[in-house]
């Protein structure tokens, strides 16, 4: 499970995007222009292949506002993401986790 504190502190959102994988759940997460104000928006999508390399169609996405108080609740959907198609996700695991 991904705990808040493996994700950065606002200040690395404001220079840059974020990527990681779980399972075969890959992530993305970067600062956005919200109507009002700067948001989070999280995007998740199967594995292997990178944001750019994977189908919009495969994506989805969620917004927080861009808050220090938002990375828990970030880190709480992603797994809650993972928790509910977890088999879905194992099947797009990396293509190297067959090496380890």
């Amino acid at each position: 499970m991904l705990k808040s504190s493996d994700l950065f502190h606002l200040a690395f959102y404001q220079k840059s995007p974020y990527t990681g994988s779980m399972n075969g759940m890959r992530y993305y997460i970067e600062k956005a222009s919200g109507q009002d104000a700067d948001i989070f928006r999280v995007w998740i999508f199967p594995g292997p292949f990178s944001f750019e390399n994977t189908a919009d169609e495969l994506k989805e996405s969620q917004t927080f506002s861009f808050t220090e108080e938002s990375i828990p609740a970030i880190a709480e959907w992603l797994n809650g993401q993972y928790e509910q198609r977890k088999a879905y996700w194992n099947r797009h695991q990396s293509l190297l986790s067959d090496l380890a």
